[in-house]
């Protein structure tokens, strides 16, 4: 008979790189994401990973964050001076511990599954994962569990969602490079998206394009563009750490920069991983004002689509944020969902009874944009 152990860790601590390719397989980049975070860190995020090994040998992982969020980190002027005091008398509300499980990188979250487990076996290691995740809540007195940011490729069953409430989240985005020229992937966008993208790039001025693995000289550059455009996000959940940007193209196998140089000056970079199954755009950030006057992100946009066609990469994962504008340029949507559990029942029933005010009212205080609520291109 299997023998079957659960235990947290830090990090990722006693799982091996090749274990971890093994429970996160190919096409999945989440192996080497997931090394590279627990190496680099997030300012306010301790990081952990639940582990159910049998006979020794790892057979699933849930990545986890703990966190204290603070809800007017969104908000400005006498609404965040009031949230804050009525965050001191409530925190457990305003200014929650977080336990979530998922990653806090990536177009969506994932569980490391070992791919040969038999469906009985997976779904005891699903319950002892389970059982662990609410005792570790206990003892870190965390006022939500959420698992964070899954889809239908997260690998999150549905028996693990049943005490949860779920929430919409933003969407991530997808384009199909079913079209093998630049013109044929113009002519299918509405007549005003094409004219509009013929207009932005009449006008983009003379942008220079640098793809570039080795960024040590401009390193210092591409982080402080990160923390500006990180300042601007209405949805930034922490901060990478400057060893991030340094690592990622070392750690993660098709990493690499898109450099835009406006007048000899950085003035945007794009983060991708690009591999032959698919081109992830993990971020864009740009100086604002500069980058807009030169329509970076559709100059961006359009580099990284020739790229897909040029090396005949069949998706372009696009990212979340700016629905609107990805769907103007011909990418479809992907619903994502958070499931959060608080340990007050009294927040649970009042979330899950009224659901279209309560998404009403934090939209408009913009804790979060305009979402559905049920029973990193930005």
């Amino acid at each position: 008979m299997n023998s079957l152990t659960c235990k947290c860790v830090p990090r990722s601590e006693g799982v091996s790189a090749a274990e971890l390719v093994r429970l996160f397989p190919v096409p999945s980049i989440a192996a080497h994401l997931l090394a590279l975070l627990h190496e680099a860190g997030i300012d306010g995020f301790t990081l952990r990973s639940i582990v159910v090994s049998r006979n020794d040998v790892p057979v699933l992982l849930l990545p986890l964050f703990e966190t204290r969020f603070d809800l007017s980190l969104f908000l400005h002027g006498w609404i965040k001076k009031s949230l804050q005091a009525v965050g001191r008398i409530i925190p457990a509300f305003f200014h929650p511990r977080v336990l979530g499980v998922g990653l806090l990188e990536g177009e969506w979250s994932e569980i490391g599954v070992d791919p040969d487990i038999d469906e009985a076996t997976l779904q005891a290691a699903w319950h002892m994962a389970l059982a662990a995740l609410q005792t570790l809540a206990e003892e870190l007195k965390s006022d939500v569990v959420v698992l964070y940011n899954f889809n239908q490729y997260g690998k999150l069953p549905g028996e693990a969602v049943k005490k949860f409430n779920q929430v919409r989240y933003r969407p991530c985005t997808r384009m199909s490079i079913d079209f093998s020229t630049m013109e044929e992937y113009l002519g299918r966008l509405s007549r005003g998206a094409k004219k509009d993208v013929r207009r932005k790039m009449r006008v983009a001025g003379d942008v220079r394009v640098v793809r570039s693995r080795a960024i040590t000289p401009f390193l210092d550059r591409i982080y402080t563009l990160y923390l500006k455009t990180v300042e601007r996000s209405p949805m930034a959940l922490g901060v990478h750490n400057r060893v991030f940007f340094e690592k990622v193209c070392d750690m993660i196998p098709g990493a690499q920069y898109t450099l835009y140089f406006v007048q000899q000056e950085l003035v945007a970079f794009n983060l991708l991983i690009v591999q032959q199954e698919a081109m992830l755009d993990i971020y864009f950030c740009m100086e604002y004002d500069l980058g807009r006057r030169s329509n970076l992100y559709v100059v961006s946009w359009l580099e990284n689509v020739r790229t897909c066609v040029e090396r005949k990469i069949p998706l372009y994962y696009v990212g979340q944020g700016t629905e609107k504008t990805k769907a103007h340029l011909g990418a479809t949507l992907i619903p994502s969902s958070i499931y959060f559990k608080h340990r007050l029942p009294l927040f649970d029933s009042l979330l899950v009874k009224q659901p279209a005010a309560i998404s009403k009212i934090l939209s408009r205080l913009r804790f979060w944009p305009r979402m559905e609520i049920h029973g990193h291109r930005n």
